[in-house]
């Protein structure tokens, strides 16, 4: 089984994807002003585990609140976001935010979200994000 490494810019934000290859994890553009903003493409997959180590992260929610994304509190980029959902914690990794290797040359998928419901959006995660660990990571 392959695990996927990554971090933020600086290294103080690590992330892990462990449980699927990199050619089977969707590539997904969000077509939201925050998500272009940021450039972020991002990936999850029900079947993979993610684990987040170390550093401090700043947390922002934005839209509906019911996410948090994550920014490294030292260099500022997007590693990823993540829900909690009936008890259960779940992300997705910005793979451009931590450098993830393995999605180079495809094309992510635009998806655009706009006129989902918050319940729609929590069960759409729920089915698709990854579940998640979130290991020594402080809120600034």
């Amino acid at each position: 089984m392959k695990r996927l490494h990554g971090q933020c810019h600086c290294g103080a934000v690590r992330v892990a994807i462990e449980g699927i290859e990199a050619a089977d994890l969707p590539l997904r553009a969000c077509q939201c002003g925050f998500c272009r903003r940021h450039g972020a493409v991002w990936t999850s997959h029900p079947q993979a585990d993610v684990t987040f180590i170390g550093g401090r992260l700043h947390n922002y929610r934005f839209g509906h609140r019911q996410s948090d994304y994550m920014f490294c509190a030292e260099c500022g980029c997007c590693v990823g976001a993540a829900v909690e959902i009936e008890g259960a914690r779940y992300a997705i990794v910005n793979i451009t935010g931590v450098d993830l290797p393995g999605f180079e040359g495809r094309t992510p998928e635009p998806w655009v979200f706009d006129d989902e419901t918050p319940q729609a959006r929590a069960a759409r995660r729920k089915a698709r994000w990854s579940p998640v660990d979130l290991m020594q990571l402080q809120p600034s």
